[in-house]
């Protein structure tokens, strides 16, 4: 569907070829000898990004949520380096592993977010922004697995042990 005459809309392309525009052959549009800059053009210079007080109280919690998260997911590793046991090392393998995707997912996309909620469009250019949705997919998923995995274990460890206590139970006289 195309844009009505007077409608804004951002128009974004990545420019391969420096000086030659072959996705876009009008003379219209401006050009960059960026290969990853997004090209944007308004057509409509009439219209303002306004930021309200809503926008303001969603940035100021990501930015509580990614300050917390990382420094709670930074605790949890130093413990776990500091504090090594032997007896609970797949624990601590899930648990840090799951620090590890929650830390990357922090550092990735909580702050990513919140600045791109004070934008009118994305900044970074075309190959950032993909990779921003498939990072932010991947650590996604290693957080859930991890949870997953994390649960499948702590289960098969409850019922093991409840099988072997029931098989050890030593009978009293007065039982």
């Amino acid at each position: 569907m195309l844009p009505a005459p007077g409608d804004d809309f951002v128009h974004a392309e990545m420019n391969f070829t420096g000086g030659l525009s072959l996705a876009n052959d009008n003379s219209s549009s401006e050009e960059t000898s960026d290969w990853n800059s997004a090209e944007t053009t308004t057509e409509s210079s009439s219209s303002r990004f306004v930021i309200d007080g809503s926008t303001y109280a969603r940035v100021i919690v990501q930015w509580i949520i990614f300050v917390v998260g990382s420094l709670g997911n930074i605790m949890v590793l130093v413990v776990l380096l500091w504090r090594r046991s032997i007896s609970q090392v797949s624990t601590q393998l899930f648990v840090g592993s799951l620090a590890v995707a929650d830390l990357a997912m922090m550092f990735s996309t909580v702050w990513v977010e919140a600045y791109d909620e004070t934008q009118p469009h994305w900044k970074f250019g075309l190959i950032p922004c993909k990779l921003h949705y498939l990072w932010q997919w991947l650590t996604m998923n290693c957080s859930i697995w991890t949870l997953a995995a994390l649960s499948i274990d702590r289960y098969s460890i409850n019922m093991f042990v409840e099988s072997w206590i029931t098989m050890t139970e030593i009978p009293y006289p007065w039982n």
